[in-house]
């Protein structure tokens, strides 16, 4: 994933989460005051926000498991690389080893 997007789920979030924070004490302050209006208005924003949280938190949740899915497949590839590698290693060490006991 971009590193553009990440920064704008972020973001999103970041200000979901402000918008919480200034959003509670707001409602908790209404409805002691019993004003019906602010406490609706409120009730709206944290009922947003929340909801907003949590699209961009699945959302950042899904793309991050699939890069780690692909960085999993290419850790694979390259384990299966170095395991060929050594095999092929391993198979010319040999034959040194056989070269220099048929000189003797």
């Amino acid at each position: 994933m971009k590193d553009a997007s990440k920064l704008v789920l972020f973001t999103i979030m970041a200000m979901s989460i402000v918008s919480l924070i200034i959003s509670m004490p707001t409602l908790i302050v209404a409805i002691l005051m019993g004003i019906k209006y602010f406490a609706i208005r409120a009730l709206v924003v944290v009922i947003l926000g929340i909801i907003i949280f949590s699209i961009a938190w699945v959302i950042l949740d899904n793309q991050m498991d699939k890069e780690l899915q692909k960085m999993d497949e290419e850790l694979a590839e390259h384990k299966l690389k170095m395991e060929q590698l050594d095999k092929e290693f391993v198979e010319r060490q040999q034959r040194v080893t056989d070269r220099f006991k048929n000189l003797r």
